[in-house]
């Protein structure tokens, strides 16, 4: 007994610190969980395995010659990698089926919207407008203030024979102690929740419905990061204040907005519905080409990061992203850096902290590297901030509900507007631009002092960062 003892703690010696070195050098989750899983459940094999073949002996000294060269190395990277695409159309050859099968629309308006404070008034307003049908689409709908008023308008609104429909996600429904949709449907509202907690659904239920989209009359549409809750409200005062922003549509494009959401009522409700399409003759045209990018755990799965890395890859000048939730996978991170290395500014506005415990360190593992090939990153005051936008060289911009994180990525159905136009891209840039001013920048100095255990535990959040 006492020989197995002094065999197991012998093993933990060696086993927890090559456990470290993964948590700390490895990228890939997946690649992770297995060398430590290996390492732990194969005493001494598994380390001796690792130290043969999963430590990278030539890191450290290519790390000098790095370190020496980067200066030069980024000004080479500029004039080598970087081919003459200053006239590059930023839609990212918008004919180009394989990433997105929607082709870009011209003729739309597109109008950003501050905060609740502007983005409910506007949206009630579209309601109490409608004529003939109202479709909803949320991530989460509070049984709150902002969530009664608008169910008051829903319930008005079916009540001189407007069609309405909601379509709610069954985990974003349970952040309210009430279920809304109980309210809705008693005024006459058809609800469904999308992937119900039932055993028909179980095997869906890491996959939720994040999408923020609402058409009225196929005239006028709202699509974003906004959900429904009181917090939104500003100029209230909420205890749990939120900042975020959401876009009004008008033109073309709602067609396709149309269309996302009558396929996932069919897929929830198991019926076919037909939303009224957009009107050549409205007295709405704008300036702004757009797209519906879509994206889920479906045969869209790649749409995003493709057009993110697109996107990219043609940027020329500056690339701006404010996401509440930072995790880019290898192949994001990389594009990030590289894009960094060959010139272009390349900055990241996040919220000085997280609204979901555990996310901060998990974005933090991420950061020495990105910050030491040339990636800003900020931090900025709160209230928590939970918009999401992408501008590249102010023409182009993606904007709606997704974040740069595995579950928005692969896991949850998102819905953005891929914008090209000068106008919005300056005013989006204004408003990034108003919001870094009020920020703080991140050091590589700083995340290089970062004690050990802080950057264990960093690591180790970062293995379940697709299900935070």
């Amino acid at each position: 007994m006492l020989g197995l003892s002094f065999i197991t703690i012998l093993h933990l010696i060696i086993a927890v610190p090559l456990c470290g070195h993964v948590l700390l050098r490895k990228d890939n989750e997946s690649v992770v969980v297995g060398w430590i899983a290996l390492i732990l459940l194969s005493p001494f094999l598994g380390s001796a395995l690792y130290g043969l073949f999963g430590i990278n002996r030539i890191e450290r000294s290519a790390r000098k010659l790095r370190n020496r060269a980067q200066v030069g190395a980024r000004s080479a990277l500029s004039a080598f990698l970087v081919p003459d695409i200053a006239k590059a159309d930023l839609r990212l050859s918008g004919d180009a089926t394989a990433i997105n099968d929607l082709p870009f629309l011209p003729g739309n308006q597109v109008i950003p919207l501050m905060n609740g404070d502007m983005a409910y008034p506007a949206m009630l307003e579209a309601i109490a407008g409608a004529k003939h049908t109202i479709a909803l689409s949320t991530y989460i709908f509070d049984y709150d203030a902002t969530g009664q008023t608008f169910v008051a308008a829903l319930v008005a609104a079916v009540a001189r024979g407007v069609n309405v429909r909601v379509m709610i996600d069954d985990v974003g429904l349970h952040y309210s102690a009430h279920a809304i949709d109980e309210y809705l449907a008693k005024g006459g509202v058809a609800t469904v929740r999308f992937i119900p907690h039932n055993l028909r659904f179980i095997r869906f239920f890491n996959l939720r419905n994040h999408r923020k989209i609402m058409v009225a009359d196929g005239q006028v549409g709202f699509i974003g990061g906004i959900n429904i809750r009181h917090g939104n409200m500003l100029s209230a005062k909420p205890k749990h204040p939120v900042q975020d922003i959401h876009f009004q549509v008008r033109g073309p494009v709602l067609d396709q907005m149309s269309a996302l959401f009558e396929e996932d009522w069919e897929f929830a409700k198991k019926q076919e519905i037909d939303l009224p399409r957009w009107s050549e003759t409205a007295a709405y045209p704008g300036l702004v080409e757009a797209r519906l990018a879509p994206a889920g755990p479906d045969h869209r799965i790649e749409t995003l990061q493709w057009l993110i890395l697109g996107a990219l890859a043609v940027s020329q000048k500056h690339v701006r992203i404010m996401t509440p939730y930072f995790i880019p996978n290898p192949n994001l991170a990389t594009a990030l850096c590289v894009c960094a290395l060959r010139g272009v500014v390349v900055e990241v506005l996040l919220p000085a902290r997280s609204n979901i415990p555990g996310f901060d360190w998990a974005m933090a593992a991420n950061f020495e590297k990105l910050l030491a090939y040339g990636v800003r990153i900020y931090f900025s005051p709160p209230p928590f901030d939970h918009s999401k936008l992408m501008i590249v060289d102010g023409r182009w911009a993606l904007v709606g509900s997704t974040n740069w994180d595995q579950r928005s990525l692969r896991l949850n159905f998102e819905a953005n507007l891929e914008c090209v136009d000068p106008a919005l891209g300056g005013e989006l840039e204004r408003y990034f631009d108003g919001k870094k001013a009020l920020a703080r920048e991140l050091q590589l100095q700083t995340v290089q002092a970062t004690p050990l255990w802080m950057r264990l535990r960093n690591n180790f959040a970062r293995l379940f960062s697709p299900y935070l």
